[in-house]
Formats: structure tokens, C-alpha cells, sequence
């Protein structure tokens, strides 16, 4: 579910104009807890729009028909291999997790930082995959590139990103951030495209079972899993670490 929230939410944000397309986006928004249940033209109904007018919407947010669409939300939300912690945390507890975080980025060597350095600046296409929660930081790390004069790719539309990666090549790198193991999920079909795909690929995980895949050419471990509930931060601070190395 929380996959397609983004994607909606995505659609809304960026819509220029508020035309039939951004009302049945804001509709499936705020029936987002029924859509489960819904048939076509319940959804239909619900947005006040034609059945035919949804199946477009669908197509073109990359689902192939409402169908499909709805059939995404049955994907829990979190889901992963861990399960996510969302108990609120005490202060003392936050500073705690986010500090062992911290530590963990300060172990890991320059050698390895000074090399994803160099092949970014060498990468001629970078796509930065973020999954759910993770695209907010994936969109912070573009900024960051293209402040060092890095020009990278980060769509907010997870269909759009599995395509991205068709049309890859050799000399093109693929950033990937994935904390709990989301991508290798039964709900993502992902790890088949990625392993087609083409160019250098690093990923960013606090996940150190994703490192047995040996699909990566190379891995950051930034956290450790169990301290995921910070992992916004620490996502940022290793974004300023490689910021300042580049």
C-alpha cells in the first residue's frame, strides 16, 4: 500500500494543472483504505469519473488496469524481511540508535568511500532507486549530485524506476537504497530486472543479508537493522560523508 500512496501523492504534487487526472489521483487518496474492496466501477464512482477514464489513470501511473492497481495495496505496509518497528522512541533511545548508526559510517573506510567517489564522477547515467519511505532520501542525494555538478535520475514512480533499468549501460551506475531488505521481498519483483540490468550497481542497506545476492558490485552497510527508526538520518549523514570525499 504505502508504494502506491507515494505514487499517488507523487502524481498530485507534481501535477501542474488540476485536471481530470489529479482528481481521480486525490479520489483513490481518499479512498485509499477501500480500495481493496473496490471494483471498477465502484472506483469510478467514488473519483466521478467513467470506469475507462481509471483504467487510463492506472495505465499511466504503470499499473496495466485497475486490477493491478488495486491488487498492490494487498502489499503489507512495511513489507520487508524485517519486520518495521513503529513504536515512537524515546529521545534517550533515538540518540542511542542513531549514534551506534553513526559509528558504523565512521568504520567504514576511505578507500571504499573514495572509490563510489570515482564512480560516480565517472558514471555517465545515474539512476537512484528509493523505495517507499526511502524515495524522500534518494530525491536529497540528487540534490546533492547536481550540487557537485552530477546530473542523476530519481523517478518517484516505482514502475518507471524497474523500466530505467532496461536502458542501461556498462558506463552507467545504479544507486540503490534498500534499509530492511525491501527488495528482496516476495511482494517487489525486483532482483530479476536488477540482475539483467546492466552498469555498476551499489546499494545502501542496513540489511546484511543483501549482501549473499552477489548482484552488487558494491555494498554500504550504514546502520545496523535493528536501528531503523533512524534511519533518515543516517541516511543523510552518509550522503554528507560522500558529499564532502567527492
Amino acid at each position: 500500500m504505502e508504494q502506491l500512496i507515494y505514487t499517488l501523492l507523487a502524481y498530485i504534487n507534481n501535477s501542474l494543472n488540476k485536471d481530470i487526472n489529479y482528481h481521480v489521483a486525490k479520489g483513490l487518496l481518499e479512498h485509499i483504505h477501500e480500495l481493496e474492496s473496490f471494483s471498477l466501477e465502484s472506483a469510478a464512482d467514488a473519483c466521478h469519473v467513467a470506469p475507462s477514464t481509471i483504467n487510463r489513470f492506472c495505465k499511466r501511473i504503470g499499473f496495466r488496469n485497475f486490477s493491478s492497481m488495486r491488487n498492490s495495496v494487498n502489499i503489507p505496509v512495511g513489507a520487508s524481511i524485517h519486520e518495521a518497528n513503529n513504536t515512537p522512541l524515546h529521545t534517550n533511545e533515538l540518540f542511542m540508535q542513531l549514534n551506534e548508526n553513526l559509528a558504523i559510517i565512521d568504520q567504514i573506510p576511505t578507500e571504499q568511500i573514495d572509490r563510489i567517489v570515482q564512480r560516480i564522477k565517472k558514471s555517465n547515467r545515474i539512476i537512484i532507486l528509493g523505495f517507499e519511505k526511502y524515495q524522500v532520501q534518494a530525491m536529497e542525494l540528487q540534490k546533492k549530485l547536481l550540487l557537485l555538478g552530477k546530473l542523476s535520475e530519481c523517478d518517484t514512480n516505482f514502475f518507471k524506476q524497474m523500466d530505467a533499468l532496461t536502458e542501461l549501460d556498462e558506463d552507467d551506475l545504479i544507486i540503490t537504497i534498500s534499509i530492511q531488505g525491501n527488495i528482496l521481498s516476495s511482494y517487489f519483483p525486483f532482483i530479476e530486472k536488477f540482475k539483467a540490468a546492466k552498469g555498476q550497481k551499489l546499494l545502501i542497506t542496513f540489511s546484511g543479508e543483501l549482501g549473499k545476492l552477489a548482484v552488487f558490485d558494491e555494498i554500504i552497510q550504514c546502520g545496523k537493522i535493528e536501528n531503523s527508526s533512524v534511519s533518515s538520518y543516517t541516511l543523510l549523514r552518509l550522503f554528507d560523508v560522500l558529499f564532502y570525499r567527492y
